[in-house]
């Protein structure tokens, strides 16, 4: 019976591709925590797929996150949008305005960024690692002003028109892009700018190459010569007007974030700040600006923010991951927990109360891991008060980039490390709290981790202990 026996091997061979698959899934699930938690990451962490191109071209790209939606983050960050910008060599951006404030950070390459404001022209140099705050409404336009490199930027804009949601608007353009102002009337535009339509449509609506265009090196060149670092005079002060408010401690400028003296250095990793203190905008906006630079096989410490919520960009590096611990996707009811919350139950500050049972009452404290892993171009948001690591894999550093809004008064607290809170513990707190019975054995565990804020990674310490 030879077709017998062939229709038997197939099947062995199908069988043992399936068992193939069943352990890689298996792998799969284990190595991303969506077996005891949440692989994904969703809804705090957002890959590729969630970003969606306004423009689009050989000259360069903007493109803009996926609005924060989902209950658990709409309250804490839902008026905020992370967007990025990449234009090519001697890329030129159309003016235009936002109805948002921007924060932007300069991820790669070099170029100048223009603002007006009022009657004032402020132009700036700009380079890898400066931070920069556009207050909303001002006209921008800015070009990459290095020959062969491209200029990228990952940004931060905060509506306030509408929350969550914010348009650009071009003065200049025809078809694309279409100026705002061709929707006014002939009345309205011949009175506004004293010349008939006809002439104004010549010189407004002429521009059609798109959003983002090519400079001549000549421009490029002309563009550049005027731009400084800040701290210099506007074009409103060069005409003796000096009361200026860029003479003030507002005056706009960047602000160079890797060219500062790092708040946490050792062999493991470097972390660089900017906050409202160097820069009143930042403090108006209520936010800072951080970036964790993890070198490979290393990670960054057990830790939570006590009022900010960040916004975390990876911006550099090969694969890594992050672990969360959120009471929010907490599972592990049980089936006649869930028959009561489908009934609904009292809510105190909101979280969810059980209801009493044998006179005494209890809250849930359950709490769920949530882990994916993270490349270049991943977004993870982190809630206040969520203790997470961050870990860099063992091929390469991990760049990443954290926008911080409410963080005017917050503070980090480390659970972790040489600065780890637990260690300022009384001697009879740690006794009763760990139900101890000697005070030794607790220093010892939390004392063992000698680093502070970087840590040697967990698949280090196992090539380490082998």
């Amino acid at each position: 019976m030879p077709h017998t026996g062939a229709m038997k091997t197939k099947v062995l061979v199908l069988l043992l591709l399936l068992s193939v698959c069943s352990s890689l899934a298996l792998e799969w699930q284990t190595d991303t925590g969506s077996g005891s938690g949440s692989g994904s990451g969703r809804p705090y962490h957002f890959g590729e797929e969630s970003f969606r191109h306004w423009t689009r071209s050989r000259q360069g790209r903007f493109r803009v996150l996926e609005q924060f939606t989902h209950e658990l983050l709409e309250d804490a960050v839902g008026n905020y949008r992370v967007a990025e910008l990449e234009a090519a060599p001697r890329a030129f951006l159309q003016p235009s305005h936002y109805d948002a404030d921007e924060v932007m950070f300069v991820k790669e390459g070099e170029g100048v960024v223009v603002l007006l404001r009022g009657e004032r022209k402020e132009s700036f140099c700009v380079r890898e690692g400066d931070v920069l705050v556009i207050p909303a409404g001002a006209v921008v336009y800015s070009a990459n002003t290095h020959h062969s490199e491209w200029f990228r930027v990952v940004m931060l804009l905060s509506p306030v028109s509408t929350s969550g949601h914010f348009e650009e608007f071009y003065p200049i353009g025809g078809e694309s892009p279409e100026s705002f102002l061709s929707v006014f009337s002939d009345d309205v535009i011949q009175a506004s700018f004293n010349t008939r339509r006809e002439e104004w449509e010549k010189v407004f609506e002429k521009q059609s190459k798109g959003e983002i265009t090519t400079a001549s090196e000549e421009q490029i060149r002309e563009l550049s010569r005027s731009c400084s670092r800040g701290g210099g005079r506007s074009s409103r002060e060069e005409g003796g007007d000096t009361g200026s408010r860029s003479s003030s401690k507002w005056e706009i400028k960047p602000s160079s974030l890797t060219g500062k003296r790092p708040t946490h250095s050792n062999s493991h990793g470097k972390h660089y700040e900017i906050t409202g203190d160097e820069c009143p905008h930042l403090r108006v906006l209520d936010m800072k600006v951080g970036l964790a630079n993890i070198s490979r096989g290393s990670m960054m410490a057990l830790s939570y923010s006590t009022r900010a919520h960040k916004i975390a960009i990876v911006v550099d590096g090969g694969e890594g991951y992050f672990e969360m611990a959120c009471p929010h996707v907490s599972g592990g009811r049980s089936s006649s927990q869930r028959r009561e919350r489908e009934h609904g139950r009292r809510e105190w500050g909101g979280r969810e109360e059980e209801e009493e049972e044998g006179g005494r009452g209890h809250k849930s404290r359950s709490y769920r891991q949530v882990k994916s892993r993270v490349r270049e171009g991943s977004v993870i948001v982190i809630p206040a008060g969520h203790p997470t690591a961050l870990v860099a894999g063992e091929n390469s550093n991990l760049a990443v980039l954290c926008f911080e809004v409410n963080a005017n008064f917050d503070e980090k607290v480390f659970l972790a490390g040489r600065n780890s809170a637990l260690k300022q513990m009384d001697g009879p707190a740690k006794l009763l709290a760990f139900g101890a019975d000697e005070e030794e054995v607790v220093d010892r565990v939390i004392g063992a981790q000698k680093d502070a804020v970087f840590l040697r990674g967990p698949q280090s310490r196992r090539v380490s202990s082998a």
